[in-house]
């Protein structure tokens, strides 16, 4: 996979995984299953791309306040009157999610290459004539 894909994807999977949450939110009166989901993938989007948390928190949680907008621009119908404070503080949860799954990647031995590092370590161990062939 090239670098530019990579770099395009950095962005585009915190945005797509918050505009599938805003379209989930946009049937449920209350923010326990947005709150629930920016939480739960903040985490693991902050602990995939450790150095750039914030950036993954803000497009996550930013996106439900524009879907929100744009439901009510449209007249969409919804269950409820969007406040737009309601979506402001959903960021709080995905920002605090992603720095922290952030921190554990950082604090954790146990990062993906670490992991394949160890098993091939294992498996040449394993291999009694691995030095002589």
């Amino acid at each position: 996979m090239s670098p530019g894909i990579r770099r395009l994807l950095r962005y585009l999977i915190p945005a797509s995984i918050g505009f599938l949450v805003a379209l989930g939110d946009l049937g449920n009166v209350d923010l326990l299953f947005a709150g629930t989901l920016l939480l739960l993938m903040g985490f693991v989007v902050g602990w995939w791309w450790p150095r750039q948390w914030w950036v993954s928190g803000l497009l996550m949680g930013g996106i439900l306040p524009l879907v929100q907008l744009w439901a009510t621009v449209t007249q969409f119908p919804m269950p409820y009157v969007p406040d737009p404070l309601q979506g402001l503080l959903l960021l709080i949860p995905a920002l605090l999610m992603a720095g922290f799954g952030a921190i554990v990647h950082q604090k954790t031995p146990f990062t993906p290459a670490s992991l394949r590092a160890r098993l091939r370590r294992a498996r040449q161990a394993d291999y009694h004539d691995y030095e002589e062939s």
